[in-house]
C-alpha cells in the first residue's frame, strides 16, 4: 500500500515569514504538531510545535518577561525552522516511509510532487492507526 492511501490531505502551511508569535497562536488552536513552510508554492522547511517551544522564552507569559524575550516573539520561522527535509512522494510504500521516519529521527514526511510541490503530509499518528487498524 502507498502512503497515498493514508496521507493528510490537509495541510496547514505558512511562509518563511511567519513569526514566532503568530505560530504560537496557530500551535495553540490546532490539534496537530506540524506546519508546513511553503514559498511560492514551493515547500522551504518543516516547523514543528517543539521548535517553537524550543526558541520561546519561558517567561513571556510572566511578570518577569524581559525585553529580549519579548523580541523573540518577531524572529521569522524562516530562522529556526528545519531546511534539510527527508521527503517522500505519494507512490512511496508505507513500509519504506516507516523507514524513512525511524531512520531520520522524524515524526512527519511531508508528501511531494516534483520533489518541492506539497501534496500532503505524513506523521508517526498516521502511521501508527495504519499499523494498528488497517494493516
Amino acid at each position: 500500500m502507498f502512503v497515498e492511501k493514508i496521507m493528510s490531505l490537509n495541510v496547514h502551511s505558512v511562509t518563511p515569514n511567519t513569526t514566532l508569535a503568530e505560530l504560537r497562536k496557530i500551535f495553540s488552536e490546532v490539534h496537530y504538531h506540524h506546519l508546513i513552510v511553503v514559498e511560492d508554492a514551493k515547500l522551504v522547511g518543516v516547523i514543528s510545535d517543539r521548535d517553537v517551544l524550543r526558541m520561546s522564552s519561558p517567561y513571556l507569559d510572566a511578570a518577569e518577561v524581559s525585553e529580549h524575550d519579548q523580541s523573540l516573539l518577531v524572529k521569522p520561522a524562516k530562522d529556526f525552522m528545519a531546511t534539510k527535509l527527508v521527503v517522500a512522494e505519494k507512490d512511496t510504500l508505507i513500509d519504506a516511509a516507516a523507514i524513512l521516519l525511524l531512520e531520520n529521527r522524524i515524526s512527519c514526511l511531508p508528501i511531494v510532487s516534483n520533489g518541492i510541490y506539497i501534496e500532503g503530509i505524513l506523521t508517526w499518528k498516521d502511521m501508527l492507526k495504519y499499523y494498528v487498524y488497517v494493516r
